[in-house]
């Protein structure tokens, strides 16, 4: 694993984020998704047992549209703080655009905040 598994660092486990069917082989842009989305979630100590998914979509240009869940934790304070997560690195331009050899003009993510990974 590549971070936040039972060894892991910082959180940056690509098996947080899938890309919706989509052929994506730029594992570098995933792994940069999942830091900059972990850096900026802060569940609070009783969520350690909580999950929600969240899909988006990211653009040629590294912003993102379509902000939404798939799956709801059932805990309306983690599921702020995910959603938050996701905007707050779309707001910093955290993404980066798309990379020049994906030939889409959009990338579909499905991003799943799970405290016991996602560090």
């Amino acid at each position: 694993m590549a971070g936040g598994g039972p060894t892991g660092g910082s959180g940056a486990d690509v098996a947080t984020v899938r890309t919706a069917g989509i052929d994506f082989p730029f594992p570098g842009y995933l792994t940069n998704i999942v830091r900059q989305i972990a850096i900026r979630f802060e569940p609070d100590t009783e969520s350690r047992s909580r999950r929600a998914d969240v899909a988006f979509t990211v653009r040629r240009d590294g912003s993102i549209t379509d902000l939404r869940f798939v799956q709801r934790s059932g805990d309306y304070a983690f599921d702020q703080e995910s959603q938050g997560a996701v905007e707050s690195a779309a707001r910093a331009r955290a993404f980066g655009p798309l990379p020049d050899g994906f030939r889409e003009d959009a990338l579909p993510v499905i991003f799943s905040f799970d405290p016991r990974i996602l560090r």
